[in-house]
C-alpha cells in the first residue's frame, strides 16, 4: 500500500486504519427516560499507519518524517482510504520507528496522524475590506462637507480650499455660495473675490456660471461691480481668469447681469473701457449696445 504525506512517499505501508467520531453532549431530562443529545460536530479524523522503510532511501525518508513531526506543519494526505472523505491535510501527532535486527536498511515505523482543519475566519473578515472602504469614503465625505461649511462662512478661503481639495466644490450649492459671497462682500477685497471666482471656474466651468446666477439672485451683482470700481480694480482682468466657456455661459444666460453691468458702466469710464476690450459674442454685444433689450 502506498501513502503520500506531502512530498514524502511511503511505499510499504502494511496497516492503515482510521478513527472517526462525533462530539455528542448528553442532556438528561428530569423525571424522563432517555436523554437528549446535542451534536457539537465531527471530531478530527485520526489515522494510524504502520509499515516498513526499505532500501537505500530508508534513512532519508526516516529523517524527513522526523522533521515533519517536529515542525507540526500540515501535510497533504493521499491514500485509498481517504477517497470520498473531506480529509485532505494531516499533522503528524506521533511518530515511532525501530530498526529490524539482521537488516542494514530496514525500519519499522508507526504514525499517528490527525486531520488538519483551517481555523475559521474572524467574524466580519469577509467584509473588512468593504467596511474599510466605506469608512474611508465617509471620512472623506465628512471632511468635504466640513470644508464646504467653512467656505460658506468665509468665501475668501474657497480658493485655497479648492487648490487642495477640488472635490469640495461638489458639496457646495451655488445659490448658497452666491448668498454667502453677497453677505461677505464688505469683508472681501477684489483680489480675494477674483481668486475665488477663478478657482471655481478652473474646477468646474458650469459651477462658475451657476455662481454668477447665485450672486445675481442674492442681489449682489451690482454691489460687486461697484466694489471693483471703488477699489480701482479691473473687473475684466479678473474675468479673464475664468475659463471662457464658463464666462460665456454666465453672460449669455444672465440678461439681468448685463443690465447691471451696463448701469455701472454708464457711471464709470474705466469700466466702459475694460468692457470694450473684452471680445464678447456678437449677439451678446448687440444686447449690451441696445441697453439690455432683446
Amino acid at each position: 500500500m502506498t501513502v503520500r504525506l506531502g512530498k514524502i512517499e511511503l511505499t510499504a505501508v502494511q496497516s492503515l486504519h482510521t478513527e472517526e467520531s462525533r462530539t455528542l453532549v448528553e442532556q438528561r431530562v428530569p423525571e424522563q427516560q432517555g436523554s437528549v443529545f446535542q451534536d457539537l460536530g465531527r471530531d478530527p479524523v485520526t489515522l494510524m499507519l504502520e509499515g516498513l522503510l526499505l532500501g537505500e532511501q530508508a534513512l532519508q525518508t526516516l529523517e524527513k518524517l522526523r522533521q515533519a513531526q517536529a515542525k507540526a506543519e500540515p501535510l497533504s494526505f493521499a491514500a485509498d482510504i481517504a477517497e470520498g472523505s473531506e480529509l485532505t491535510e494531516v499533522v503528524i501527532e506521533d511518530f515511532r520507528a525501530r530498526q529490524m535486527a539482521g537488516y542494514a536498511a530496514r525500519f519499522r515505523f508507526s504514525l499517528r496522524l490527525r486531520e488538519h482543519v483551517e481555523p475559521p475566519q474572524p467574524a466580519g473578515a469577509a467584509t473588512a475590506a468593504v467596511d474599510s472602504g466605506v469608512q474611508a469614503d465617509a471620512a472623506s465625505w465628512a471632511d468635504d462637507n466640513l470644508a464646504a461649511a467653512g467656505a460658506l462662512q468665509d468665501p475668501a478661503s474657497l480658493a485655497g480650499t479648492l487648490a487642495e481639495r477640488p472635490e469640495v466644490l461638489q458639496q457646495l450649492d451655488m445659490d448658497d455660495l452666491g448668498g454667502a459671497v453677497t453677505q461677505n462682500l464688505d469683508a472681501m477685497d477684489t483680489g480675494q473675490l477674483g481668486g475665488m471666482l477663478a478657482s471655481v471656474g478652473e474646477v468646474d466651468p458650469a459651477k462658475a456660471s451657476a455662481l454668477f446666477d447665485g450672486i445675481q439672485k442674492a442681489g449682489g451683482m451690482g454691489q460687486m461691480l461697484q466694489k471693483y470700481i471703488a477699489e480701482g480694480s479691473s473687473f475684466i482682468d479678473q474675468l479673464r481668469k475664468i475659463p471662457l466657456s464658463s464666462l460665456m455661459k454666465a453672460f449669455s444666460g444672465g440678461l439681468e447681469f448685463l443690465k447691471a453691468l451696463k448701469d455701472v458702466a454708464d457711471k464709470a469710464a474705466k469700466l466702459v473701457r475694460d468692457i470694450g476690450s473684452l471680445q464678447l459674442p456678437p449677439e451678446i454685444d448687440a444686447i449690451v449696445k441696445r441697453g439690455g433689450k432683446r
